[in-house]
């Protein structure tokens, strides 16, 4: 039994199989044992012929065999080899499949934000090149106006000129009128040399109402005439009358103060055929309270040609980060409409009086235009004839030349045709 216990359902079948095969066999022994027995019993009785009778009774014996066959039926604890099926736990090895969480590799994967490189592809900015695309709008047509100057030719073109000195007199300017009375010689010489007949005066930017536009020292010592007379004394004069102070307005106002001299002297002073230049000296900004093309166009009113206006500046032309010395932007700006020129105030006289008095010397046996021809186009006439050849343009100072041998005749008609460009010029409308 102990050996059935121990192996499995298989040999348990087997097992049961042999106890029913004894069994069997068991019984018949008892049977074949009883029908002897009773044989015995019975002897000689039976069949008048020898025949046997099987007995009825003789069953009980075999019975009790059988009965005593039931602790096979124990065999039930072999079943009890369920245990073994309880091996099932091991099926918990379950667990294992717990080895889901290395599933979680997954955050690896979350090697996605590298991929995060995306924002590379964000290059898309430089295709923003369209703005550059946005080509502007063609600048408008160029708009030009036809203009004509007439001038007349007069005896040998010699022609004379006012010159008006407007010196800063505030606080600050003691150094610059030195410096002009030193280095006017430089100026004037070219004058003397060359005969020209000139006339000067001198004012101040103090536009008070006691000093607006006034003269200082007196005009008619400062003429072609004195200087040749005695130049000592008119270089004295002047030497003297320009060192004009310190004692004047701080509110600086050259462009009123020029025009309310010309309102003062403009029967004593002013002559209707000479030009007019009037010379800025300041190391300050003009403040005078209208534009600047307001005291150009007041200016130019004096002239039958406007050209015949000129301004030159000694100013400032950057701010030295001083209160008192400011760009004179305002004096440029006048300078320039009239294709005058504009010297640093802060460099040295003599070579800046140099070149202005050449400039103005020059533009005497000249005819000065109001505005700058467009792309220095002109036509040029002497009494209705064109003429090709026999004078020269200056773009700097805007005027035209007649070559020696090809002066026009005294009282000669000279007519001047050009375009200016729109707006670009102050003064040429």
């Amino acid at each position: 039994m102990l050996l059935i216990l121990t192996k499995g359902n298989k040999h348990l079948l087997i097992a049961l199989l042999l106890l029913t095969l004894g069994a069997c066999k068991q019984s018949e022994f008892y049977e074949k044992t009883g029908l002897s027995e009773v044989a015995k019993e019975n002897g000689s009785a039976g069949g008048g012929d020898g025949e046997v009778i099987p007995p009825v009774v003789s069953t009980n014996p075999p019975t009790l065999p059988p009965a005593v066959v039931t602790p096979p039926v124990v065999v039930n604890p072999p079943v009890v080899v369920n245990p073994p099926v309880v091996v099932t736990p091991p099926v918990v090895v379950t667990p294992p499949v717990v080895v889901t969480p290395p599933v979680v590799v997954n955050p690896p994967v979350v090697v996605n934000p590298p991929v995060v490189v995306t924002p590379p592809v964000v290059v898309t900015p430089p295709v923003v090149v369209n703005p550059p695309v946005k080509v502007p709008p063609a600048p408008p047509a160029v708009v030009l106006q036809d203009k004509i100057e007439k001038f007349i030719q007069n005896s040998s073109k010699e022609a004379a000129v006012d010159i008006l000195w407007v010196i800063d007199d505030s606080g600050s300017m003691a150094d610059e009128q030195d410096a002009l009375g030193a280095n006017f010689k430089s100026f004037i010489d070219q004058f003397i040399a060359k005969d020209v007949d000139f006339k000067m005066a001198i004012t101040t930017t103090d536009a008070s109402s006691i000093k607006n536009g006034k003269m200082v020292g007196d005009s008619s010592r400062l003429t072609r005439a004195s200087a040749k007379g005695n130049k000592t004394a008119f270089m004295n004069n002047f030497t003297k009358w320009v060192k004009v102070g310190t004692g004047g307005s701080g509110t600086e106002q050259g462009l009123r103060t020029a025009a309310a001299f010309t309102d003062r002297y403009s029967s004593s002073f002013l002559r209707p055929d000479a030009y007019l230049a009037v010379v800025f000296i300041s190391d300050e900004e003009d403040q005078s309270p209208n534009k600047v093309s307001d005291y150009l166009t007041k200016l130019q009113a004096l002239k039958t040609n406007k050209g015949m206006i000129k301004a030159y500046s000694i100013v400032s032309v950057k701010d030295y980060g001083f209160q008192w010395e400011t760009r004179g932007k305002r004096y440029e700006e006048m300078s320039k409409a009239t294709a005058g020129t504009v010297a640093d105030i802060k460099q040295n006289f003599a070579p800046m009086l140099l070149e202005m008095g050449g400039k103005i010397v020059n533009l005497l046996d000249s005819f000065a235009l109001s505005a700058s021809p467009y792309k220095n186009g002109i036509e040029l006439l002497v009494n209705d004839v064109k003429i090709e050849t026999g004078f020269t343009y200056d773009a700097a100072s805007r005027s035209i030349k007649f070559d020696a041998d090809s002066l026009p005749v005294e009282g000669s008609e000279i007519e001047i045709r050009y375009k200016v460009q729109v707006n670009t010029v102050l003064g040429a409308l």
